[in-house]
């Protein structure tokens, strides 16, 4: 059968007394396949849209959440940064040696140099020679450079027992201090 026939052949047939009803039921169940067909193609279509923007939200989620930490840790250290002012490492060294009372173990600090260490960022470092420091004088010590307002960083550090007394730490300790310029 041809397609320029199709029309002819549908009224025949709906002009047939015993195909009619047969006709009818074809054509309603076209009808239906036509109607359901893209709704149902439509509904997969929209599930798989649906879980591609869920996986999309828990990544952002993440992301978020990685960001919010990040910010967190950011804020901290602009915090310290730019909470107070040092004229250099040698002054917040000295602040810090007198609240702990080692001025006097003080043998030399040395300041090595400055550089920039990103962009606005300037970084002054300084070599510190302690002779006779007991370990819990070295823990107080790197602990309040790490709670100082300043942005201290201990570099480097190389302990030697002394040779009068085992129990007494000679300290060589590389400090930098980090500010904005």
């Amino acid at each position: 059968m041809k397609w320029d026939r199709l029309p002819s052949w549908i009224s025949d047939h709906l002009r047939a007394k015993g195909s009619r009803a047969k006709t009818v039921t074809v054509l309603a169940a076209l009808l239906l396949y036509i109607l359901i067909l893209p709704a149902f193609l439509l509904e997969k279509s929209s599930q798989r849209e649906l879980l591609a923007s869920q996986r999309r939200f828990a990544e952002f989620s993440q992301l978020r959440s990685e960001y919010h930490s990040l910010k967190g840790r950011s804020d901290s250290l602009e915090q310290r940064i730019s909470l107070r002012r040092m004229d250099g490492v040698t002054n917040a060294l000295s602040e810090i040696f007198s609240s702990l009372g080692l001025g006097g173990k003080i043998r030399s600090v040395k300041v090595i140099g400055q550089r920039e260490v990103a962009e606005g960022l300037r970084e002054e470092r300084a070599e510190v020679l302690i002779e006779k420091a007991n370990l819990n004088e070295l823990v107080n010590l790197l602990y309040r450079m790490r709670q100082a307002q300043a942005m201290l960083a201990a570099k480097k550090i190389t302990i030697k027992k002394t040779f009068e007394n085992p129990d007494l730490l000679d300290v060589s300790l590389t400090v930098a201090l980090f500010t904005r310029k």
